[in-house]
């Protein structure tokens, strides 16, 4: 059936020309988590672990390595990450930071600090000839350069962090999600409709040992403007399990 896709009639399956960004005023976004030791309390599904770290406003970061071979000089392994999130004026933002291995790298432009209040892509944007991974831990850090707010696993090349933050002019749309554990789990999704709104269950599901398991929601719950949500999971074991969640979400323009 032809519909509209952005300016132009189309005939694909909408869920090809939303991937694509051709429908106006809808993104597709999506993320993963993984946390290799989930205890018997609630846990963001984070490399991390605990419940992620959130700045109540924007803040200057830092980044550093727990190897000195991530660096952007000689061969390196990790030279450059980028970091995509909401600024201070609640719009999306990205930087790239070259690393310097050990040494603690302020993210600025051109000299100019950059301030985040809320990181939803870490990434490894580069690398040198001594690896095509990270060689250590990759942190980012508050600005007080001890509160961590998301991590890169040794040899990840990216966060694993089952959470977003949606800007002051989106709503998000949670559309679809899949979780894995390999024992039995409490997963639940989290939800904070808004600034300084209290965070609440909106869903939760137990999941088993083996392979993977889809949900697709026929209605999607929505997430308001400058709002957050992420999945949270504990052990059902007596002992930690490693847990695993990816989502898609909906981003519509205000």
């Amino acid at each position: 059936m032809p519909m509209m896709g952005g300016s132009q009639v189309t005939t694909l399956p909408s869920g090809l020309e939303l991937s694509a960004g051709r429908i106006d005023k809808m993104t597709l976004k999506g993320t993963s988590g993984l946390n290799p030791a989930v205890g018997t309390s609630l846990e963001t599904i984070t490399a991390g672990g605990g419940l992620r770290n959130y700045l109540s406003a924007a803040e200057d970061l830092k980044v550093v390595s727990s190897s000195t071979d991530d660096t952007n000089t000689g061969s390196g392994a990790c030279r450059r990450i980028r970091i995509r999130g909401i600024g201070s004026d609640g719009l999306f933002k990205e930087q790239d930071v070259n690393m310097n291995g050990t040494t603690v790298v302020d993210v600025d432009r051109n000299g100019d600090p950059i301030n985040f209040k809320y990181i939803n892509d870490v990434r490894v944007q580069t690398v040198g000839s001594g690896s095509a991974f990270n060689a250590g831990v990759i942190t980012i850090y508050a600005n007080d350069g001890t509160t961590a707010l998301e991590t890169i696993a040794v040899g990840e090349n990216q966060q694993q962090s089952a959470a977003w933050a949606m800007g002051d002019s989106e709503t998000g749309y949670l559309t679809s999600f899949v979780c894995s554990a390999t024992g039995n789990a409490q997963v639940s999704i989290w939800v904070q409709p808004g600034p300084n709104a209290a965070w609440g269950q909106r869903l939760t599901v137990i999941v088993g040992s083996g392979g993977p398991t889809p949900y697709q929601l026929p209605n999607p719950f929505s997430i308001g403007a400058g709002g957050k949500i992420e999945f949270r999971a504990k052990s059902l074991t007596g002992s930690d399990v490693a847990v695993g969640a990816d989502f898609q979400i909906l981003l519509e323009a205000d």
